[in-house]
């Protein structure tokens, strides 16, 4: 045999059926992911329960770092359920941070849990954890007729003529009232003076001219309701608003706009 023919044998047994290199080892998928679970509790600075809407609670995040990964990455539950389940997760060690977030924006932190295995399909159990939260607030409040007088100037002077105010407070989840003490700031026209809510028998106080601010501090956070009346020969002015005061001692400032109420006698 020639050398010429031989390479051509070579050739064609390389090209024949079943010749060639042999079939490329499949990939290997990535192992089934690990999920953690987590559940946790809300308390005021006094370690006393409360819920997620006193405070405005909206998520709880777990900020993860696994040890073989650079970055992070997040897990996000809604605040009021208490307890969650994570995605599936790649399978290593954790450290695990821990943020409760809220419409005020960050509320609390819960301390880290270092060193949390999670193993291919499976799930561990996370220990629970508790936000300790200040849950109180301040509001700053303003009456407003819009009338160019004032609140308390005499109608024919083009104010609204009121001579006197009625103020109840009420927390919307329960319907409680909240006997809160408002100290009234000293007003151009109108002295300072302070006005205590009583909802079964309201307290008549002065007119409050829109220039006083309403303020008070240390009140529960969360929903009230407002009812604010003002007398010109009848209940002539009225407010009724929702106040969501805020937690973290921040405050709520609101104008409360009183509207006529032109079907009223004598109004």
């Amino acid at each position: 045999m020639t050398f010429a023919r031989a390479c051509l044998l070579v050739v064609a047994v390389g090209c024949g059926s079943g010749g060639g290199f042999p079939d490329a080892r499949p990939i290997d998928a990535p192992p089934p992911g690990g999920t953690f679970s987590l559940a946790w509790s809300l308390t005021n600075t006094n370690n006393q329960p409360i819920t997620c809407d006193e405070i405005g609670g909206l998520s709880v995040t777990a900020l993860l770092r696994n040890r073989d990964v650079q970055g992070g990455s997040t897990e996000v539950f809604t605040c009021g359920t208490l307890m969650g389940t994570s995605q599936a997760l790649r399978p290593g060690i954790y450290d695990i941070d821990f943020e409760l977030n809220g419409t005020s924006g960050l509320l609390a932190t819960a301390p880290k849990q270092m060193g949390i295995v999670v193993t291919s399909g499976g799930n561990v159990q996370l220990a629970p954890i508790t936000f300790s939260v200040d849950a109180t607030g301040a509001m700053k409040l303003n009456f407003a007729t819009g009338t160019t007088g004032g609140n308390c100037v005499a109608t024919t002077s083009n104010g609204a003529g009121i001579t006197q105010t009625t103020i109840t407070l009420a927390t919307l989840s329960t319907g409680a009232c909240a006997p809160v003490t408002f100290n009234i700031a000293a007003g151009a026209t109108q002295p300072a003076s302070t006005y205590t809510v009583s909802c079964t028998t309201p307290v008549v106080g002065p007119c409050i001219e829109a220039d006083q601010q309403l303020s008070v501090a240390g009140v529960p956070s969360g929903t009230y309701v407002i009812h604010v009346r003002g007398t010109a020969g009848a209940d002539c002015w009225k407010n009724d608003d929702q106040l969501l005061v805020p937690p973290l001692g921040h405050d709520l400032v609101r104008t409360l706009n009183l509207a006529i109420q032109m079907a009223a006698p004598s109004c």
